[in-house]
Protein backbone atom coordinates (compact mmCIF):
# COMPACT_ATOMS: atom_id res chain seq x y z
CA UNK A 1 0.00 0.00 0.00
CA UNK A 2 1.29 3.46 -0.93
CA UNK A 3 0.79 5.35 2.32
CA UNK A 4 2.42 8.48 0.90
CA UNK A 5 -0.18 8.57 -1.88
CA UNK A 6 -2.97 8.89 0.67
CA UNK A 7 -1.47 12.26 1.66
CA UNK A 8 -0.73 13.68 -1.79
CA UNK A 9 -3.62 12.58 -4.00
CA UNK A 10 -6.02 15.28 -2.80
CA UNK A 11 -3.91 18.17 -4.07
CA UNK A 12 -3.45 16.50 -7.46
CA UNK A 13 -7.07 17.33 -8.30
CA UNK A 14 -7.45 20.64 -10.14
CA UNK A 15 -10.54 21.53 -8.06
CA UNK A 16 -9.30 20.19 -4.74
CA UNK A 17 -9.60 23.51 -2.87
CA UNK A 18 -13.28 23.86 -3.75
CA UNK A 19 -14.02 20.22 -2.95
CA UNK A 20 -12.22 20.33 0.40
CA UNK A 21 -13.89 23.63 1.31
CA UNK A 22 -17.34 22.16 0.65
CA UNK A 23 -16.37 18.97 2.45
CA UNK A 24 -15.34 20.97 5.50
CA UNK A 25 -18.69 22.78 5.66
CA UNK A 26 -21.02 19.86 4.87
CA UNK A 27 -20.64 18.25 8.36
CA UNK A 28 -22.20 21.38 9.85
CA UNK A 29 -25.53 20.04 8.55
CA UNK A 30 -26.82 17.81 11.39
CA UNK A 31 -26.86 14.05 10.65
CA UNK A 32 -27.16 14.50 6.88
CA UNK A 33 -23.71 16.08 6.69
CA UNK A 34 -22.12 13.16 8.55
CA UNK A 35 -23.62 10.59 6.18
CA UNK A 36 -22.63 12.67 3.14
CA UNK A 37 -18.98 12.99 4.19
CA UNK A 38 -18.84 9.28 4.99
CA UNK A 39 -20.29 8.55 1.56
CA UNK A 40 -17.76 10.89 -0.03
CA UNK A 41 -14.90 8.99 1.60
CA UNK A 42 -16.23 5.67 0.31
CA UNK A 43 -16.80 7.14 -3.16
CA UNK A 44 -13.10 8.06 -3.12
CA UNK A 45 -12.42 4.39 -2.34
CA UNK A 46 -14.54 3.26 -5.29
CA UNK A 47 -12.77 5.65 -7.65
CA UNK A 48 -9.33 4.52 -6.51
CA UNK A 49 -10.32 0.85 -6.85
CA UNK A 50 -11.50 1.53 -10.43
CA UNK A 51 -8.26 3.26 -11.37
CA UNK A 52 -9.61 6.80 -11.62
CA UNK A 53 -6.55 9.13 -11.71
CA UNK A 54 -8.60 11.91 -10.03
CA UNK A 55 -10.54 10.04 -7.35
CA UNK A 56 -12.10 13.06 -5.60
CA UNK A 57 -15.78 12.99 -6.66
CA UNK A 58 -17.86 16.07 -7.40
CA UNK A 59 -20.27 17.26 -4.73
CA UNK A 60 -22.98 17.45 -7.38
CA UNK A 61 -23.59 13.75 -6.66
CA UNK A 62 -24.84 14.67 -3.17
CA UNK A 63 -27.81 12.29 -3.23
CA UNK A 64 -25.66 9.29 -4.16
CA UNK A 65 -23.04 10.24 -1.58
CA UNK A 66 -25.72 10.47 1.09
CA UNK A 67 -27.10 7.07 0.13
CA UNK A 68 -23.67 5.44 0.20
CA UNK A 69 -22.89 6.93 3.60
CA UNK A 70 -26.22 5.79 5.05
CA UNK A 71 -25.83 2.25 3.68
CA UNK A 72 -22.33 2.05 5.13
CA UNK A 73 -23.70 3.21 8.50
CA UNK A 74 -26.35 0.47 8.48
CA UNK A 75 -23.74 -2.17 7.64
CA UNK A 76 -21.45 -0.95 10.39
CA UNK A 77 -24.33 -0.85 12.89
CA UNK A 78 -25.21 -4.50 12.22
CA UNK A 79 -21.62 -5.70 12.56
CA UNK A 80 -20.98 -3.76 15.78
CA UNK A 81 -24.11 -5.14 17.49
CA UNK A 82 -22.21 -8.07 19.10
CA UNK A 83 -19.92 -5.59 20.85
CA UNK A 84 -22.91 -3.64 22.16
CA UNK A 85 -24.53 -6.86 23.40
CA UNK A 86 -21.40 -8.01 25.23
CA UNK A 87 -20.97 -4.58 26.77
CA UNK A 88 -24.64 -4.52 27.81
CA UNK A 89 -24.25 -7.90 29.56
CA UNK A 90 -21.16 -6.60 31.37
CA UNK A 91 -22.97 -3.46 32.57
CA UNK A 92 -26.04 -5.43 33.67
CA UNK A 93 -23.97 -7.94 35.65
CA UNK A 94 -21.95 -5.15 37.23
CA UNK A 95 -25.09 -3.28 38.33
CA UNK A 96 -26.68 -6.48 39.65
CA UNK A 97 -23.55 -7.43 41.58
CA UNK A 98 -23.28 -3.98 43.10
CA UNK A 99 -26.96 -3.99 44.09
CA UNK A 100 -26.80 -7.43 45.72
CA UNK A 101 -23.53 -7.07 47.60
CA UNK A 102 -23.71 -3.36 48.41
CA UNK A 103 -20.34 -1.95 49.43
CA UNK A 104 -18.92 -5.23 50.75
CA UNK A 105 -15.41 -6.34 49.83
CA UNK A 106 -16.82 -9.46 48.21
CA UNK A 107 -18.99 -7.37 45.89
CA UNK A 108 -16.06 -5.20 44.89
CA UNK A 109 -13.98 -8.29 44.20
CA UNK A 110 -16.74 -9.77 42.04
CA UNK A 111 -17.03 -6.56 40.03
CA UNK A 112 -13.26 -6.57 39.56
CA UNK A 113 -13.42 -10.18 38.35
CA UNK A 114 -16.16 -9.26 35.88
CA UNK A 115 -14.00 -6.44 34.53
CA UNK A 116 -11.03 -8.77 34.20
CA UNK A 117 -13.10 -11.23 32.16
CA UNK A 118 -15.24 -8.91 30.06
CA UNK A 119 -13.02 -5.94 29.20
CA UNK A 120 -10.45 -7.97 27.17
CA UNK A 121 -13.37 -9.75 25.46
CA UNK A 122 -14.99 -6.42 24.60
CA UNK A 123 -11.68 -5.10 23.25
CA UNK A 124 -11.09 -8.15 21.04
CA UNK A 125 -14.70 -8.16 19.83
CA UNK A 126 -14.47 -4.46 18.96
CA UNK A 127 -11.39 -5.05 16.79
CA UNK A 128 -12.79 -8.11 15.02
CA UNK A 129 -16.23 -6.57 14.45
CA UNK A 130 -14.68 -3.29 13.28
CA UNK A 131 -12.53 -5.05 10.70
CA UNK A 132 -15.44 -7.26 9.64
CA UNK A 133 -17.65 -4.18 9.19
CA UNK A 134 -15.02 -2.59 6.96
CA UNK A 135 -14.70 -5.80 4.93
CA UNK A 136 -18.48 -5.90 4.51
CA UNK A 137 -18.58 -2.26 3.40
CA UNK A 138 -15.82 -2.96 0.88
CA UNK A 139 -17.89 -5.83 -0.56
CA UNK A 140 -20.83 -3.45 -0.87
CA UNK A 141 -18.69 -0.82 -2.59
CA UNK A 142 -17.11 -3.34 -4.97
CA UNK A 143 -20.40 -4.92 -6.07
CA UNK A 144 -22.94 -2.10 -5.53
CA UNK A 145 -25.03 -4.79 -3.83
CA UNK A 146 -26.23 -4.23 -0.25
CA UNK A 147 -26.83 -7.95 0.23
CA UNK A 148 -23.16 -8.79 -0.42
CA UNK A 149 -22.26 -7.08 2.85
CA UNK A 150 -24.21 -9.68 4.82
CA UNK A 151 -22.68 -12.83 3.42
CA UNK A 152 -20.99 -13.32 6.77
CA UNK A 153 -18.95 -16.39 5.85
CA UNK A 154 -17.43 -14.70 2.82
CA UNK A 155 -16.80 -11.50 4.79
CA UNK A 156 -14.90 -13.38 7.51
CA UNK A 157 -12.94 -15.36 4.89
CA UNK A 158 -11.99 -12.10 3.17
CA UNK A 159 -10.83 -10.66 6.49
CA UNK A 160 -8.84 -13.78 7.35
CA UNK A 161 -7.14 -13.99 3.94
CA UNK A 162 -6.18 -10.30 3.80
CA UNK A 163 -5.55 -9.39 7.44
CA UNK A 164 -2.31 -7.61 6.52
CA UNK A 165 -4.18 -5.24 4.21
CA UNK A 166 -6.65 -4.36 6.97
CA UNK A 167 -3.82 -3.69 9.40
CA UNK A 168 -2.34 -1.24 6.88
CA UNK A 169 -5.70 0.55 6.69
CA UNK A 170 -5.58 0.77 10.49
CA UNK A 171 -2.14 2.38 10.28
CA UNK A 172 -3.45 4.95 7.78
CA UNK A 173 -6.43 5.55 10.06
CA UNK A 174 -4.10 6.32 12.97
CA UNK A 175 -2.05 8.71 10.83
CA UNK A 176 -5.25 10.33 9.55
CA UNK A 177 -6.36 10.85 13.14
CA UNK A 178 -3.14 12.75 13.82
CA UNK A 179 -3.71 14.85 10.68
CA UNK A 180 -7.27 15.62 11.78
CA UNK A 181 -6.02 16.77 15.17
CA UNK A 182 -3.62 19.26 13.60
CA UNK A 183 -6.56 21.50 12.75
CA UNK A 184 -6.93 22.42 16.42
CA UNK A 185 -3.86 24.65 16.03
CA UNK A 186 -5.92 27.15 13.98
CA UNK A 187 -8.23 28.07 16.86
CA UNK A 188 -10.18 24.86 16.30
CA UNK A 189 -11.61 26.03 12.96
CA UNK A 190 -8.99 24.15 11.02
CA UNK A 191 -10.35 20.87 12.37
CA UNK A 192 -13.21 21.15 9.86
CA UNK A 193 -10.71 21.00 7.00
CA UNK A 194 -8.21 18.51 8.44
CA UNK A 195 -10.98 16.14 9.54
CA UNK A 196 -12.37 16.03 6.01
CA UNK A 197 -8.86 15.64 4.58
CA UNK A 198 -8.34 12.70 6.96
CA UNK A 199 -11.57 11.09 5.73
CA UNK A 200 -10.28 11.34 2.16
CA UNK A 201 -7.01 9.72 3.24
CA UNK A 202 -8.87 6.77 4.72
CA UNK A 203 -10.99 6.49 1.59
CA UNK A 204 -7.88 6.29 -0.58
CA UNK A 205 -6.40 3.59 1.66
CA UNK A 206 -9.62 1.56 1.43
CA UNK A 207 -9.57 1.95 -2.35
CA UNK A 208 -6.00 0.67 -2.53
CA UNK A 209 -7.05 -2.32 -0.43
CA UNK A 210 -9.96 -3.01 -2.75
CA UNK A 211 -7.58 -3.06 -5.71
CA UNK A 212 -5.68 -5.89 -4.04
CA UNK A 213 -8.64 -7.88 -2.77
CA UNK A 214 -11.04 -7.70 -5.71
CA UNK A 215 -10.06 -8.56 -9.29
CA UNK A 216 -10.11 -5.63 -11.69
CA UNK A 217 -13.16 -5.55 -13.91
CA UNK A 218 -12.83 -3.39 -16.98
CA UNK A 219 -16.09 -1.89 -18.25
CA UNK A 220 -17.24 -2.96 -21.70
CA UNK A 221 -18.31 -0.15 -24.01
CA UNK A 222 -20.54 -0.49 -27.05
CA UNK A 223 -22.06 1.96 -29.46
CA UNK A 224 -25.59 3.11 -28.52
CA UNK A 225 -28.20 0.76 -29.91
CA UNK A 226 -25.66 -1.94 -30.75
CA UNK A 227 -26.21 -5.29 -29.05
CA UNK A 228 -23.78 -7.48 -30.91
CA UNK A 229 -24.19 -9.56 -34.05
CA UNK A 230 -27.46 -11.41 -34.59
CA UNK A 231 -27.63 -15.15 -33.87
CA UNK A 232 -26.05 -17.24 -36.57
CA UNK A 233 -24.00 -14.37 -37.88
CA UNK A 234 -20.75 -15.42 -39.46
CA UNK A 235 -18.36 -14.62 -42.28
CA UNK A 236 -19.88 -14.47 -45.79
CA UNK A 237 -19.71 -17.71 -47.71
CA UNK A 238 -16.94 -18.10 -50.22
CA UNK A 239 -17.82 -18.60 -53.86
Amino acid sequence: MEIGKTFSFVTEDEQWITKVLIGALIPLIPIVGTFAVQGYSYRVAQNVARGNPRPLPAWGEFGDLLKTGFMAFVIQFVYVLPVAIIYGIFVALTIAAAAISGESEGGAAFVGLLSLCFLPLIFIAAIVCGFAALAAIMRYLATDSFGEAFKFGEVLAMLRNHIGVFLMILVVGIIAGVVAGLGAIACGIGVLFTAFYAQCMIGHAVGQAMQRIFPAQQPVYAAPGYYGPPPGYGPPPSY
